[in-house]
């Protein structure tokens, strides 16, 4: 009898130990070139080749993977999530872009996000641009993201937005979100630091 009972409790150590160890397996990072390749993938062929790319050592650290020339800054998707979220703005952008990530990393709601950068804006502790600039992305479920071709499935959508620091739709010249179909160019977060025109495109499913 005690025979059997230390034999089960071997199983049940094995068991527990490799359960524990693929709970524990850390998230893959895939190799520079592949991020580098899927981070440019929204914008213009033409402007790929030399833009900088940011994204993810080993401990999901964010680094540069590639310096640019052309004055775009692309992020790779974080590798483990369940998205595919790439995006690029021009380099002039950025600070607002790094503060952003850096709040809503630590857990800060998207009103005090708002609020906290619009302070420090007004503050002129964070630099903003005082001519439009642009701005590229792709989002979607990752499983819509193909590695081995470097392609994306009718599930990710794309847009482009330029953006115009603390205009208003009206200066703009152009209506507000909700107030047109997507496809139609709008702005969103009118008068604030985030103004920015959308230019969405019709989602291939949708069409459908």
């Amino acid at each position: 009898m005690q025979g059997w009972l230390i034999l089960v409790l071997i199983v049940i150590y094995h068991s527990t130990l490799f359960s524990t160890s693929a709970i524990a397996q850390p998230t893959q990072v895939p190799p520079a070139s592949q991020q580098i390749a899927a981070a440019v993938l929204p914008l213009p062929e033409v402007m790929r080749e030399h833009a900088t790319v940011l994204g993810y050592a080993p401990d999901l650290s964010l680094v540069t993977l590639r310096e640019g020339t052309n004055g775009m800054v692309c992020t790779a998707s974080r590798p483990g999530d369940a998205e595919f979220d790439v995006r690029c703005y021009h380099e002039s952008f950025m600070p607002v872009v790094r503060r952003m990530r850096d709040l809503h990393s630590r857990g800060v709601k998207d009103d005090e996000i708002y609020r906290t950068i619009d302070a420090e804006v007004k503050a002129k502790k964070l630099a903003i641009p005082d001519h439009p600039v642009a701005g590229y992305r792709m989002l979607g479920p990752i499983s819509a993201y193909r590695a081995e071709t470097n392609t994306v499935g009718p599930e990710i959508e794309s847009w482009q937005s330029v953006h115009f620091p603390y205009k208003t739709a009206g200066e703009i010249g152009l209506p507000e979100e909700g107030q047109v179909r997507p496809t139609m160019p709008y702005v969103m977060a009118s008068g604030t630091f985030w103004s920015h025109v959308m230019i969405e495109h019709e989602n291939a499913l949708a069409q459908k």
